[in-house]
């Protein structure tokens, strides 16, 4: 891994008045249209090459733009390739092998004088003085540690960055990368071909073509006229071979149609896909040649605009894979397909709001930071958390632990409300036991995603008290407890610690909660209990569990698409006559 930009402050920057974002080899931006992603990208352009801002830049123009950037994993490797004097302006500065930069705009329109590039002294971190002018040769440094940035815009910019070859467009940087080779290989037969062009066109050409002497003869019979003993000649000069690749572009041919036609040609699906196209060459490029220089950012806003799933899923791939090989990419994305369970942990949740403007909410890895610090193992909620990348793209999640919840619960949804859990803008997680339940609620909740949970009888009386749901020695367990044990003995069920254990019981542990939950010595201390949970986010299947409540359909795939078939067609009351309020009252309660 080599350095990256790994964190950066924004402040008074189009739509973030004052945000902090840590950023990660390979970090997706995850919002909802105009929530300011693209910004962000605007941003760490900016604060790495500074130039000009406008007015539409200044979130509030009678202040400063100000960005700070953090740039980690400076090793004494990377900083031994610099030239001795951009190492001499950056050692001084550097701290645990980061450098913190700040660039600064007062106002808008300003010339490149009045932008200010600043470092960090460690040695006055907290002092009036802690930010001093950047020395010489630390502007050069950031420019060999990140090359011009590679920026690619979500709609507007697909021809220009295939086909126009600059530092700053895909097609650039693989012509800059095939270019080396070819000039190895080559460079004795580029050079003789571009001599002969040279004798023919060159002032000063052997062989120079008759028509430019001629040319010259009769111009020159002017200018002495007017300027004696002087004379001119036409001069076409040759270009050097990186002047030839500055030109290169991208022809299109279709059908096997021997003419080719300019990328601009070309709808905008297909301009995306041969750019995305390039993107994923320039991986393989990397890939294989395993070179770690400098590194450069590359800032894409939804790349997998215009492309079906599986094209994605290659896109993602490519990404992945150019971010290990000296390249930081940071994109906005609104699909699940480009975001991993490995990535999900990194991905950063963007929100805009009145009074914040855009800003972020905790990562996974940073929620579960904070949550660890009550409960130290965190395994299966990252395993759990990190397998559900619908998290992101929700501004509320429901859990539910059981098959038949995760199977059902979205078509249920659907019939009650009118509208899929998509456009409630909601996620419906499966967790890993019902067990981790709290811990995954804290995670969400330190996310700032309004989480509700799902659960069988079982736990609220099992798990309620010691989970924190209800206070310690809850008199409505207590009860259901006490009469639990007066029915257990004619029943042929076997307690542990108080609750059936399908061991030595003449049914399943789940068999004897929904033979309890029909008692009616309890039915008063269940409403009461279910009341309980609620108001602290949890939903219990007072008759146990989820089957028994649907008409007591079997916990099988045929069960399931039976049930799913029948809400295609019949009214909920027809379906569950009995429970058709309580299923309706719980979609309510879930969207609220």
């Amino acid at each position: 891994m080599t350095h990256i930009l790994s964190e950066i402050t924004i402040r008074n920057f189009k739509s973030l008045k004052s945000e902090t974002l840590e950023l990660s080899a390979f970090t997706p931006l995850v919002g909802y249209n105009n929530a300011g992603k693209s910004n962000i990208l605007d941003a760490i352009k900016w604060v790495l090459r500074g130039g000009s801002l406008s007015d539409s830049a200044f979130h509030d123009k009678t202040i400063a733009v100000e960005m700070e950037g953090k740039i980690s994993g400076i090793s004494a490797t990377i900083l031994g390739q610099l030239p001795a004097n951009q190492q001499t302006a950056i050692q001084p500065y550097l701290f645990t092998d980061a450098l913190h930069i700040k660039r600064t705009q007062g106002q808008p329109n300003a010339g490149a004088k009045a932008i200010s590039l600043l470092v960090r002294d460690p040695a006055n971190i907290g002092n009036a003085n802690e930010w001093r002018s950047a020395p010489t040769g630390l502007p050069q440094a950031l420019e060999v540690l990140f090359p011009e940035p590679i920026h690619i815009g979500a709609m507007e910019n697909a021809e220009e960055d295939v086909s126009k070859s600059k530092n700053t467009t895909t097609i650039g940087k693989l012509l800059g990368e095939i270019i080396g080779p070819i000039q190895t290989s080559y460079s004795t037969q580029v050079q003789t071909a571009l001599n002969g062009v040279k004798d023919l066109l060159d002032a000063d050409g052997v062989s120079r073509v008759a028509e430019l002497n001629a040319f010259d003869a009769a111009v020159n019979g002017k200018v002495e006229s007017f300027f004696p003993g002087v004379n001119i000649k036409i001069h076409i000069p040759t270009p050097e071979l990186k002047e030839i690749f500055s030109k290169g572009t991208i022809k299109v041919f279709e059908n096997l149609n021997p003419t080719g036609k300019d990328v601009s040609a070309l709808g905008h699906g297909a301009q995306r896909s041969i750019q995305m196209a390039l993107v994923r060459h320039l991986a393989d490029i990397k890939r294989n040649s395993g070179q770690q220089t400098s590194n450069t950012i590359l800032l894409i806003d939804e790349p997998e605009l215009y492309l079906h799933p599986q094209a994605i899923e290659v896109l993602r791939d490519a990404l992945k894979t150019l971010s290990t090989q000296g390249y930081q990419v940071i994109f906005s994305t609104h699909s699940p397909f480009m975001i991993t369970s490995d990535d999900v942990e990194n991905t950063i949740l963007i929100r805009k709001s009145d009074t914040l403007g855009t800003h972020k909410r905790n990562s996974l890895k940073a929620a579960i930071a904070i949550v660890a610090a009550v409960h130290p193992t965190q395994l299966g909620i990252i395993f759990s958390l990190s397998n559900s990348s619908n998290i992101l793209f929700a501004e509320r999640v429901i859990l539910a632990e059981g098959k038949t919840e995760n199977k059902l619960l979205p078509k249920i949804i659907k019939k009650v409300s009118g509208q899929t859990l998509g456009l409630h803008k909601t996620a419906l997680v499966p967790i890993d036991g019902s067990g981790s339940t709290r811990k995954t609620i804290e995670v969400l909740t330190a996310m700032a995603i309004p989480t509700k949970a799902i659960v069988d009888l079982d736990y609220a009386l099992k798990e309620g008290e010691n989970q924190g749901f209800l206070t310690t020695g809850d008199a409505d367990v207590t009860a259901i407890r006490n009469h639990l044990a007066s029915i257990a003995p004619g029943h042929s069920i076997n307690l542990n610690n108080g609750w059936p254990t399908k061991i030595g019981s003449a049914m399943t542990a789940s068999e004897a909660f929904a033979l309890l939950a029909q008692e009616a010595a309890i039915q008063t201390n269940l409403a009461s209990l279910k009341v309980k949970m609620q108001t602290a986010g949890i939903y219990i299947w007072t008759k146990g569990a989820i089957e028994n409540h649907l008409g007591g359909i079997p916990k099988n795939e045929m069960g399931w698409a039976n049930f799913n078939a029948r809400l295609e067609t019949d009214a909920l009351n027809i379906i569950l006559p009995s429970d058709h309020v309580e299923i309706t009252n719980l979609v309510t309660w879930l969207l609220a």
